[in-house]
């Protein structure tokens, strides 16, 4: 269990990108010259993403603009509407059929080797046909993209407010309100994600009304924390509560009142200078759960959050005095 950072040098060191997305080989099978590519997303979603940042990689490196590259592939095609396509593809918010992907690697000078091996291996798993099936179908359309870069992720940080996040969830905390079969096998299916053989790093800031706020009862809350006290001994698991009132000696104005998750995912990153990673911010709107792109902004809310909170010891304390209040209430 990590440390959590308590200013803004501390933050910078404490993501260690190296230690987090470590790089290992996978050799194409299928090829008389293999050629050794870095392992890519589980998912459609995040095989996406990482296919626009190659793409967006290989062209800033080749010098090219949007349109200059859209002159190439596009010819008969206004200027207007290639730098549209090149951007929404860069954004990873359109796919591109092979025969496309072949010129743009071509205009980029990308004919052989690693980066076009990389390219066409990620352009091939991103159909999302059969995906969304039995209890996978629960999770409505505006969710989806989170529910994938999930499963992709390699660090997972979120901020919960008035309820407990789903990855956090207990059973019977997760079944009150008598839930259809398929939403708890959905959740279920999204928690597994924590104990894959390599896991995410996960790190969980909560407000205290996650687990003052009584659902299904106090033997529910009791279980619920139990659930959380047991998650947070896993070595890849941060666990963190933001008390009411702050404890003598721990100074902040921060108030928790808006729940976010940020995801980071590897990046190929063996081509160049190409960055290591790949960050997602997400955010309740209206019942919906969408991307935002002002990551830094969510990033100065994730450190100030950590800097508000309890040590996670110190919350494993706070939490076993909780869970005491509950048990107290069911005698």
């Amino acid at each position: 269990m990590a440390t959590p950072p308590h200013s803004q040098d501390e933050y910078e060191s404490w993501i260690k990108p190296g230690t987090l997305f470590r790089i290992r080989p996978a050799t194409s099978p299928d090829r008389k010259n293999a050629v050794t590519v870095p392992p890519v997303a589980r998912t459609p979603t995040g095989r996406r993403f990482q296919l626009a940042a190659l793409l967006r990689h290989l062209r800033e490196q080749r010098g090219l603009t949007q349109e200059e590259v859209g002159g190439l592939i596009w010819p008969g095609t206004t200027p207007r509407s290639v730098q549209n396509k090149i951007t929404r593809l860069e954004n990873g918010d359109g796919g591109i059929t092979d025969e496309d992907l072949h010129a743009l690697l071509n205009a980029y000078g990308t004919r052989n080797g690693v980066a076009l091996e990389l390219a066409l291996r990620l352009n091939s798993g991103t159909s999302q046909r059969g995906r969304w099936r039995g209890a996978r179908a629960t999770h409505p359309e505006s969710f989806r993209q989170y529910i994938d870069l999930e499963e992709d992720a390699r660090l997972i940080r979120i901020v919960g407010i008035e309820r407990i996040p789903s990855l956090l969830q207990s059973e019977s905390y997760l079944r009150v309100g008598a839930r259809p079969e398929e939403s708890v096998a959905a959740v279920h299916e999204r928690q597994q994600v924590l104990s894959h053989k390599e896991p995410p790093e996960l790190y969980a800031v909560l407000s205290e009304s996650c687990v003052r706020r009584v659902r299904g009862g106090a033997r529910v809350m009791d279980e619920q924390i139990e659930h959380l006290l047991r998650l947070s001994a896993h070595p890849n698991v941060t666990l963190q509560v933001v008390p009411f009132a702050p404890p003598p000696g721990l100074v902040s104005d921060t108030v928790l009142d808006q729940r976010f998750a940020l995801l980071r995912l590897p990046a190929p990153g063996v081509i160049g200078e190409f960055r290591r990673h790949l960050d997602f911010a997400f955010t309740p709107v209206a019942g919906r759960l969408v991307p935002d792109d002002n990551i830094q902004e969510y990033e100065q809310l994730w450190l100030n959050a950590t800097i508000a909170a309890l040590s996670p010891e110190t919350t494993r304390r706070f939490l076993r005095r909780v869970q005491r209040s509950f048990r107290e209430g069911m005698t």
